[in-house]
């Protein structure tokens, strides 16, 4: 085990752990360390003035957590399907959850099947995008979502 800070203690490979979820007929993950919990879909509270993509607040266990969609973030145009989740990330402004079409897995993918630089154009900041993975047959775009979370505004 590796040891990170006097609070969190790390098995070792852990690091290289995602969740992988679904949007459409796309998969992607994010570092399975950043994320707090997945929770059944709550219906948000709309708060006005705020961006398309962000669908209001939420109530969990009496802590109240912005909530964005993710198919809307990304631009996808195909219906939700039923079996949607909610994964939660603790980022530095607050709790905020990201709303998906449905949960995979929890994949170990190796760093060396990681292409860190593909060639992507993307409305997505080139920062938040970790690589483009190979992992059991199929692509899988990595991205951190915690850091995409701590990063939107609230406000238009």
């Amino acid at each position: 085990m590796e040891e990170r800070n006097a609070n969190t203690v790390i098995e070792s490979g852990e690091e290289d752990r995602y969740l992988l979820f679904v949007l459409g007929n796309e998969i992607f993950g994010t570092p399975l360390l950043g994320v707090r919990e997945v929770v059944e879909p709550l219906v948000p509270k709309p708060v006005p003035n705020t961006r398309p993509f962000f669908t209001g607040v939420i109530n969990i266990r009496g802590e109240i957590v912005g909530v964005m969609d993710l198919r809307a973030r990304f631009q996808h145009s195909t219906k939700a399907e039923p079996g949607q989740a909610m994964m939660v990330f603790e980022t530095s402004s607050g709790t905020e959850a990201a709303l998906v079409d449905r949960i995979d897995a929890v994949a170990k993918i190796s760093p060396q099947t990681i292409e860190r630089q593909p060639n992507v154009k993307s409305s997505i900041s080139p920062e938040y995008l970790i690589g483009i993975a190979k992992e059991a047959g199929r692509l899988v775009t990595l991205l951190d979502l915690k850091r995409v979370l701590e990063e939107q505004q609230v406000k238009v």
